[in-house]
């Protein structure tokens, strides 16, 4: 499926440069080709939650922007803009566009925290290691949630991340982990307005 998309990317990048400079409000007839053939690869009546981050991110790469155009082109192949784009946990937008990314300094405050705490004092022999991949799919989830969502998992991660605590580091970024997964897991915590339509 994902080969399939990046050779297509491939493809457009190399047949349509200049497209990206047009306005995005408006698709040019390779971009529509482009978003026909990333739909083509998927299934819209069993779409996963990995299937609908994929075709994001294939638009993303391809440097297609979401607009009125594009969910008039998805739904055309038979797919709901919207519910990609809340099947793969993208942020909302305000009207008129995609939102602008959450300041690099917050992006940067979490992800540090996040390491902080659900690295373990001994990671070669702790049975829970965490990736680089595995903070920044935390951090971008935690920056989807909504105001109330986000300050109750803030104040998790500040109680956690104090140096006087009677938890080991283990305990820590176990507890952490799970509180974390139970929030990030409950679709109401997020905003409620989707990144597409």
């Amino acid at each position: 499926m994902i080969s399939g998309i990046s050779s297509s990317s491939a493809v457009y990048a190399s047949t349509s440069a200049s497209s990206t400079s047009r306005t995005q409000s408006s698709l040019s007839t390779d971009q529509t080709d482009l978003i026909s053939s990333i739909l083509s690869n998927y299934d819209a009546s069993s779409l996963s939650e990995e299937d609908a981050q994929s075709i994001v991110a294939a638009f993303q790469d391809a440097g297609i922007s979401p607009s009125k155009e594009l969910e008039s082109a998805m739904d055309e192949a038979g797919f709901s803009a919207q519910e990609v784009g809340q099947l793969a946990g993208v942020g909302p937008r305000g009207g008129g566009g995609m939102p602008p990314p959450p300041p690099s300094e917050e992006i940067d405050s979490v992800s540090s925290i996040l390491d902080s705490l659900l690295s373990t004092d001994d990671d070669a022999s702790s049975t829970t290691t965490t990736s680089f991949d595995d903070i920044m799919e935390y951090t971008s989830r935690i920056l989807n949630l909504n105001e109330k969502s986000k300050d109750e998992v803030m104040s998790l991660l500040e109680k956690y991340s104090s140096t006087e605590s009677d938890y080991t580091q283990d305990q820590k970024s176990n507890i952490v982990k799970n509180s974390l997964s139970q929030i990030l897991s409950d679709t109401n915590n997020y905003k409620s307005v989707s990144f597409y339509g």
